[in-house]
């Protein structure tokens, strides 16, 4: 049995699901790293600084996106517009 969040991704697409939810997938992408970084042996120490800094570099690129989103959500709260109920 799926969980509701892999049901979503399925009905609304990958890529939908990745710009709806940037922060989860992102934890979940830098969770897997780490694991792997950890785990997997004999991984040069240059390849795992690279990760670091990409590591570093998508959480800025997820912050901005969901400053975007809050500030649009409280734009349209400003003029008036309803609140959107999340999806259930």
């Amino acid at each position: 049995m799926a969980g509701k969040h892999a049901t979503r991704a399925t009905t609304y697409g990958l890529i939908t699901f990745v710009r709806r939810h940037p922060a989860r997938v992102y934890g979940v992408v830098t969770s897997l790293l780490a694991l792997i970084a950890t785990y997997v042996p004999h991984i040069p120490q240059d390849a795992i600084l690279a990760l670091v800094g990409a590591i570093l570099w998508g959480g800025g690129a997820v912050q901005r996106c969901e400053d975007d989103k809050t500030r649009k959500a409280s734009q349209d709260l400003d003029a008036g517009a309803r609140p959107r109920t999340p999806l259930a």
